[in-house]
């Protein structure tokens, strides 16, 4: 998730959070003490609040006063009164609309309001300071790499490091050899070794800051970079000569992107990525993946039991099946399953390798021997990937998505593979539904998850879901 979506997402929490609670201990404290007229509807009265607090947020963020700055608590304290003051003006409204007499309520509303304001600055305090100090060393972080010369790569990375949702992992100079790190960053090999570099590590955001940006070199490096699925920022210099390069002389596949101008903290960018999910498609991508996952885990939990007793019985070992995965963008994570192979499949299986029946970087066998008898029936139900419902609840996977590959298969891929990795992966996808195991070309696997993100959307999202409960149930492709 981008800056922009995080500042918004966390204060509109904090924000409803204040109201809630301020709400809540009002009505404790003065019911305890007994200023509460017998009439006080304490649910209604809860409820308006919490209406009054979804409703101040408009102007708030509308204003731009989600943006974390490092800052003293008296700054806190002025964007807090002033959305108290939006969301004290916004719940008279309220009560005047219900024709309810605020002066019944006046302790009420004079304690509510102060609480809120209390509670808003120290949520956003609190908050906000643990964010910008440690946010970028998070999983989470967005994860960025420069490439340029050394005077200019020490002015970005000077920029980026002001910036609390990034990371900066690796630089690679163009104008320099012997420079092992800048301050405490790796300095990377080559150009060349570069772009392998990116390809084998979890890396969001490229910054290119080099006057010849349309060496072949660079313009080779870039056009893999795009490939991948990563977003790439260049500095203004050659931005249209590059872009006629680029459309000129690749016959390879290069996936939809946006272009366009930006600003870093005053210094202009032209950046090259995929299209972004606006905050309420991401929103609502996300919801559905916690209701998902909160009913799959669930059903998940139910299965633990019925088919644990069934897997532990046919054969040794755990019922759950853990294994290292490559997440978004080269992410590592643990995916789950029940587990439906002996526990010596993982070394058996390049003995096997000669019966795969993918073309490319998966294995799929018809009968393979490493299944077990109870194996064979949880895979061809599905019950298999229950598990991985945890997965989407952690936020390592979503309901629909790219299928994760193994350490091993990603090791393998070309650049334009990581494309399929530049959204979070799911339990079932475009590809799944479009024929599961019938599809026996790993190249038409990375172009159906490419057409999937390219032109993702709920609606189709919703639609993939539906087919892959009609493919569960008839079994299709699921061998």
């Amino acid at each position: 998730m981008k800056r922009r979506q995080l500042e918004v997402t966390i204060t509109m929490l904090l924000c409803l959070a204040a109201g809630a609670l301020a709400g809540i201990v009002a009505i404790g404290i003065l019911g305890a003490c007994g200023y509460l007229a017998p009439k006080f509807d304490h649910v209604r009265a809860w409820l308006t609040v919490l209406a009054a607090s979804c409703a101040a947020l408009i102007p708030g963020l509308s204003a731009g006063r989600y943006r974390f700055v490092k800052g003293n608590i008296g700054s806190y304290i002025r964007r807090s009164l002033l959305q108290t003051l939006y969301f004290g003006g916004i719940w008279a409204v309220l009560l005047l609309l219900e024709k309810d007499d605020i002066t019944a309520s006046r302790y009420f509303f004079v304690t509510t309001l102060l609480l809120h304001a209390v509670f808003l600055t120290t949520l956003l305090y609190v908050v906000e300071q643990n964010l910008i100090r440690n946010f970028y060393k998070s999983s989470t972080a967005t994860l960025a790499a420069v490439l340029g010369t050394e005077e200019d790569v020490l002015r970005i990375t000077e920029v980026l490091k002001r910036d609390w949702s990034r990371r900066i992992l690796g630089i690679r100079l163009t104008d320099r050899k012997d420079r092992e790190k800048i301050g405490k960053i790796p300095v990377v090999g080559s150009t060349e070794n570069f772009v392998d570099w990116v390809r084998s590590h979890a890396i969001d955001e490229i910054y290119i800051v080099d006057p010849e940006i349309t060496s072949p070199f660079m313009v080779d490096a870039i056009e893999n970079f795009i490939q991948m699925g990563v977003a790439v920022y260049i500095n203004m210099p050659g931005i249209e000569k590059l872009s006629s390069r680029l459309k000129e002389e690749t016959a390879r596949y290069v996936p939809k992107t946006s272009e366009g101008f930006g600003m870093l903290q005053g210094t202009p960018m032209f950046i090259m990525e995929q299209p972004e999910l606006r905050l309420s498609q991401a929103i609502w991508k996300r919801t559905l993946d916690i209701i998902g996952g909160l009913v799959g885990s669930i059903i998940a939990a139910i299965l633990y039991v019925i088919v644990g007793i069934a897997i532990k019985i046919d054969s040794p070992g755990p019922v759950i099946f853990a294994q290292e995965r490559i997440g978004k963008n080269g992410r590592h994570f643990k995916m789950y399953k029940f587990r439906s192979m002996y526990q010596d499949a993982e070394a058996r299986k390049a003995a096997l390798m000669k019966e795969n029946e993918m073309n490319g970087l998966m294995f799929k066998m018809k009968d393979d021997p490493r299944i077990t008898r109870v194996g064979k029936f949880i895979r061809k139900t599905s019950i298999d990937e229950f598990p991985q419902f945890f997965n989407v609840l952690r936020g390592d996977m979503s309901l629909v998505g790219t299928r994760p590959p193994t350490v091993g298969e990603f090791e393998q891929y070309e650049n334009y593979h990581k494309r399929r990795l530049s959204m979070k992966p799911g339990i079932t996808g475009l590809w799944q539904v479009s024929g599961r195991s019938d599809i026996t070309d790993f190249e038409e696997v990375v172009r159906l998850d490419c057409e999937y993100i390219d032109n993702w959307s709920f609606k189709k999202d919703l639609q993939i879901l539906v087919k892959t409960v009609g493919a569960v149930f008839t079994h299709k492709g699921s061998e």
